[in-house]
Protein backbone atom coordinates (compact mmCIF):
# COMPACT_ATOMS: atom_id res chain seq x y z
CA UNK A 1 0.00 0.00 0.00
CA UNK A 2 3.02 2.68 1.16
CA UNK A 3 4.99 1.05 -2.18
CA UNK A 4 1.32 2.32 -4.33
CA UNK A 5 1.21 5.53 -2.52
CA UNK A 6 5.53 6.51 -2.78
CA UNK A 7 6.38 7.19 -6.73
CA UNK A 8 8.94 4.76 -7.33
CA UNK A 9 12.92 5.50 -6.18
CA UNK A 10 15.51 5.37 -8.06
CA UNK A 11 18.11 2.87 -6.19
CA UNK A 12 21.23 3.64 -4.26
CA UNK A 13 22.42 7.10 -3.19
CA UNK A 14 22.64 8.12 0.76
CA UNK A 15 18.72 9.67 0.45
CA UNK A 16 17.73 6.63 -1.15
CA UNK A 17 18.89 4.40 2.04
CA UNK A 18 17.86 6.81 4.55
CA UNK A 19 14.29 6.27 3.35
CA UNK A 20 14.12 3.13 3.48
CA UNK A 21 15.48 2.66 6.81
CA UNK A 22 12.65 4.98 8.11
CA UNK A 23 10.41 2.75 6.19
CA UNK A 24 11.76 -0.24 8.35
CA UNK A 25 10.85 1.72 11.54
CA UNK A 26 14.25 3.08 12.09
CA UNK A 27 14.73 6.52 13.80
CA UNK A 28 16.22 9.41 12.12
CA UNK A 29 19.53 10.31 13.62
CA UNK A 30 18.97 14.17 15.67
CA UNK A 31 22.29 14.79 15.67
CA UNK A 32 23.21 16.03 11.86
CA UNK A 33 26.22 17.24 11.00
CA UNK A 34 26.85 21.12 11.08
CA UNK A 35 29.03 21.12 7.74
CA UNK A 36 25.74 20.70 5.32
CA UNK A 37 23.83 23.59 6.87
CA UNK A 38 27.45 25.47 6.11
CA UNK A 39 27.33 24.56 2.73
CA UNK A 40 23.99 25.41 2.35
CA UNK A 41 24.59 28.64 3.17
CA UNK A 42 27.73 29.44 1.50
CA UNK A 43 26.00 28.32 -2.15
CA UNK A 44 22.93 31.13 -0.81
CA UNK A 45 25.91 33.63 -0.05
CA UNK A 46 27.50 32.62 -3.36
CA UNK A 47 23.96 32.83 -5.40
CA UNK A 48 23.57 36.32 -3.27
CA UNK A 49 27.01 38.24 -4.40
CA UNK A 50 26.16 36.87 -7.94
CA UNK A 51 23.48 38.59 -8.27
CA UNK A 52 24.60 41.41 -6.65
CA UNK A 53 27.32 42.17 -9.32
CA UNK A 54 25.31 41.88 -12.04
CA UNK A 55 23.07 44.53 -10.34
CA UNK A 56 26.60 46.44 -9.45
CA UNK A 57 27.19 45.93 -13.23
CA UNK A 58 23.90 47.05 -14.75
CA UNK A 59 23.90 50.12 -12.88
CA UNK A 60 27.47 51.35 -14.01
CA UNK A 61 26.57 50.53 -17.13
CA UNK A 62 23.11 52.69 -16.78
CA UNK A 63 25.47 55.73 -15.18
CA UNK A 64 27.81 55.80 -18.24
CA UNK A 65 24.54 55.66 -20.60
CA UNK A 66 23.28 58.56 -18.80
CA UNK A 67 27.00 59.96 -18.81
CA UNK A 68 26.94 59.76 -22.54
CA UNK A 69 23.43 60.59 -23.63
CA UNK A 70 23.86 63.80 -24.68
CA UNK A 71 26.60 62.37 -26.96
CA UNK A 72 24.42 59.93 -28.53
CA UNK A 73 21.37 62.17 -29.24
CA UNK A 74 19.88 61.84 -32.66
CA UNK A 75 20.60 66.44 -32.68
CA UNK A 76 24.43 65.24 -32.17
CA UNK A 77 24.59 62.61 -33.97
CA UNK A 78 22.75 64.75 -37.11
CA UNK A 79 25.44 67.72 -36.18
CA UNK A 80 28.55 65.08 -36.13
CA UNK A 81 27.67 63.72 -39.81
CA UNK A 82 26.84 67.90 -41.02
CA UNK A 83 30.39 68.44 -39.82
CA UNK A 84 32.14 65.21 -40.72
CA UNK A 85 30.24 65.92 -43.91
CA UNK A 86 31.36 69.62 -44.71
CA UNK A 87 35.29 68.92 -43.98
CA UNK A 88 34.77 65.71 -46.02
CA UNK A 89 33.84 68.50 -49.13
CA UNK A 90 36.97 70.80 -48.04
CA UNK A 91 39.45 67.97 -47.94
CA UNK A 92 37.99 66.48 -51.83
CA UNK A 93 38.32 70.71 -52.99
CA UNK A 94 41.65 70.52 -51.68
CA UNK A 95 42.94 66.95 -53.15
CA UNK A 96 41.36 68.12 -56.61
CA UNK A 97 43.13 71.34 -56.62
CA UNK A 98 46.11 70.14 -55.00
CA UNK A 99 48.79 71.54 -57.88
CA UNK A 100 46.88 74.65 -58.47
CA UNK A 101 47.59 75.44 -54.66
CA UNK A 102 50.58 74.46 -54.71
CA UNK A 103 51.42 76.62 -57.80
CA UNK A 104 49.95 79.39 -55.89
CA UNK A 105 51.96 79.20 -53.37
CA UNK A 106 55.20 78.79 -54.78
CA UNK A 107 54.64 82.48 -56.79
CA UNK A 108 56.98 84.80 -55.18
CA UNK A 109 55.65 87.59 -53.32
CA UNK A 110 56.51 90.25 -55.67
CA UNK A 111 53.83 89.36 -57.81
CA UNK A 112 51.30 90.43 -54.77
CA UNK A 113 52.54 93.80 -55.16
CA UNK A 114 52.35 97.25 -57.55
CA UNK A 115 55.19 97.60 -59.91
CA UNK A 116 56.14 101.07 -59.64
CA UNK A 117 59.00 103.30 -60.92
CA UNK A 118 60.93 104.97 -58.52
CA UNK A 119 60.67 108.44 -59.72
CA UNK A 120 56.64 108.29 -59.50
CA UNK A 121 56.92 106.48 -56.00
CA UNK A 122 56.19 109.95 -54.46
CA UNK A 123 53.11 110.61 -56.39
CA UNK A 124 51.62 106.83 -56.11
CA UNK A 125 52.01 107.15 -52.22
CA UNK A 126 50.18 110.80 -52.14
CA UNK A 127 47.39 109.38 -54.00
CA UNK A 128 47.05 105.76 -52.06
CA UNK A 129 46.41 108.14 -48.86
CA UNK A 130 43.94 110.24 -51.06
CA UNK A 131 42.37 107.02 -52.14
CA UNK A 132 42.51 105.75 -48.34
CA UNK A 133 40.67 108.71 -47.19
CA UNK A 134 38.22 108.92 -49.88
CA UNK A 135 37.75 105.31 -49.19
CA UNK A 136 36.87 106.01 -45.74
CA UNK A 137 34.73 108.84 -46.65
CA UNK A 138 32.95 106.42 -49.24
CA UNK A 139 32.45 103.52 -46.50
CA UNK A 140 30.95 106.19 -44.10
CA UNK A 141 28.52 107.19 -46.77
CA UNK A 142 27.79 103.92 -47.37
CA UNK A 143 26.95 102.72 -43.56
CA UNK A 144 24.67 106.63 -43.61
CA UNK A 145 23.40 104.98 -46.39
CA UNK A 146 22.33 101.31 -45.14
CA UNK A 147 21.01 103.50 -41.83
CA UNK A 148 18.78 105.85 -43.89
CA UNK A 149 17.57 102.67 -45.22
CA UNK A 150 17.09 100.57 -42.40
CA UNK A 151 15.15 103.61 -40.30
CA UNK A 152 11.83 103.20 -40.49
CA UNK A 153 10.23 105.60 -38.53
CA UNK A 154 7.60 107.75 -38.95
CA UNK A 155 7.93 111.63 -40.03
CA UNK A 156 7.08 112.43 -37.22
CA UNK A 157 10.00 111.28 -35.72
CA UNK A 158 11.75 112.49 -38.02
CA UNK A 159 10.79 115.91 -37.01
CA UNK A 160 11.20 115.17 -33.49
CA UNK A 161 15.16 114.44 -34.56
CA UNK A 162 15.56 117.58 -36.61
CA UNK A 163 13.61 120.30 -34.20
CA UNK A 164 16.78 121.13 -31.86
CA UNK A 165 19.22 121.53 -35.16
CA UNK A 166 17.77 124.65 -36.17
CA UNK A 167 18.08 126.23 -32.76
CA UNK A 168 21.53 124.48 -32.08
CA UNK A 169 22.82 126.53 -35.38
CA UNK A 170 21.22 129.80 -34.53
CA UNK A 171 23.17 129.74 -31.39
CA UNK A 172 26.27 129.09 -32.65
CA UNK A 173 26.01 131.86 -35.15
CA UNK A 174 25.08 133.99 -32.05
CA UNK A 175 28.23 132.36 -30.13
CA UNK A 176 30.12 132.74 -33.35
CA UNK A 177 28.55 136.81 -33.76
CA UNK A 178 29.45 137.43 -30.15
CA UNK A 179 33.30 136.30 -29.87
CA UNK A 180 33.74 138.34 -33.06
CA UNK A 181 32.55 141.26 -31.53
CA UNK A 182 34.55 140.82 -28.36
CA UNK A 183 37.53 140.16 -30.81
CA UNK A 184 37.05 143.32 -32.60
CA UNK A 185 36.29 145.21 -29.12
CA UNK A 186 40.22 144.02 -28.17
CA UNK A 187 41.74 144.77 -31.12
CA UNK A 188 39.93 148.41 -30.61
CA UNK A 189 41.46 148.61 -26.92
CA UNK A 190 44.90 147.36 -28.22
CA UNK A 191 44.89 149.91 -30.87
CA UNK A 192 43.87 153.06 -28.60
CA UNK A 193 46.00 152.18 -25.96
CA UNK A 194 49.17 151.20 -27.91
CA UNK A 195 48.53 153.86 -31.07
CA UNK A 196 49.63 156.87 -29.01
CA UNK A 197 52.80 155.45 -27.83
CA UNK A 198 53.89 154.59 -31.14
CA UNK A 199 53.16 158.07 -32.21
CA UNK A 200 55.47 159.74 -29.89
CA UNK A 201 58.57 161.42 -30.88
CA UNK A 202 61.83 162.05 -29.32
CA UNK A 203 62.09 165.88 -29.58
CA UNK A 204 58.34 166.47 -28.66
CA UNK A 205 57.50 170.26 -28.15
CA UNK A 206 55.10 171.73 -25.97
CA UNK A 207 52.42 171.98 -28.58
CA UNK A 208 52.64 167.75 -29.48
CA UNK A 209 51.71 167.44 -25.21
CA UNK A 210 48.20 166.62 -26.54
CA UNK A 211 49.43 163.27 -28.23
CA UNK A 212 51.23 161.87 -25.62
CA UNK A 213 50.50 159.02 -23.41
CA UNK A 214 48.22 159.95 -20.73
CA UNK A 215 49.84 159.81 -16.99
CA UNK A 216 47.56 157.17 -15.72
CA UNK A 217 48.15 155.11 -18.29
CA UNK A 218 52.54 155.44 -18.21
CA UNK A 219 55.07 152.90 -16.54
CA UNK A 220 53.70 150.90 -13.46
CA UNK A 221 49.97 152.56 -13.73
CA UNK A 222 49.20 150.64 -17.03
CA UNK A 223 51.26 147.25 -15.21
CA UNK A 224 49.00 147.62 -12.46
CA UNK A 225 46.27 148.18 -13.84
CA UNK A 226 46.94 144.73 -15.80
CA UNK A 227 47.29 142.77 -12.87
CA UNK A 228 44.22 143.95 -10.85
CA UNK A 229 42.62 142.25 -13.86
CA UNK A 230 44.40 139.25 -13.81
CA UNK A 231 43.44 138.85 -10.32
CA UNK A 232 39.96 139.51 -10.52
CA UNK A 233 39.71 136.66 -13.51
CA UNK A 234 42.20 134.07 -12.77
CA UNK A 235 39.79 131.41 -14.02
CA UNK A 236 39.74 133.13 -17.45
CA UNK A 237 43.25 132.56 -18.46
CA UNK A 238 42.99 129.16 -19.83
CA UNK A 239 39.40 130.42 -21.61
CA UNK A 240 41.19 134.05 -23.06
CA UNK A 241 44.73 132.66 -24.07
CA UNK A 242 43.89 133.65 -27.11
CA UNK A 243 42.58 136.96 -26.31
CA UNK A 244 45.54 137.66 -23.96
CA UNK A 245 48.03 137.36 -27.05
CA UNK A 246 46.49 139.68 -28.86
CA UNK A 247 46.47 142.30 -26.10
CA UNK A 248 49.88 141.68 -25.36
CA UNK A 249 52.31 144.73 -25.02
CA UNK A 250 54.24 144.55 -28.11
CA UNK A 251 58.51 143.96 -27.80
CA UNK A 252 59.15 147.75 -28.18
CA UNK A 253 56.60 148.92 -25.40
CA UNK A 254 58.00 146.33 -23.30
CA UNK A 255 61.38 147.66 -23.57
CA UNK A 256 60.78 151.03 -22.77
CA UNK A 257 58.75 149.96 -19.71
Amino acid sequence: MAAAQKPAKRLGGMAEALAIAGDLGFPEDQNTDKSDDLVRVLRELTVVQRNIANLQVELQGRKDDKNIAHLTHVSEMEKKCESLARITAILKDVIQNKDRIIARLQQPYSLDCIPVEAEYQKQFSELLLKAASDYGALTASVGDFQWSQNFRESPAVWGEMLRPIPAALASCTRFFEAMSAMRESFSTLQTLRVGPSLSMTPGGSSDDSKFLTPPQWREGSMLNSWNQVDDVNPESDGLDSVNQRRLSWPSSINRDL
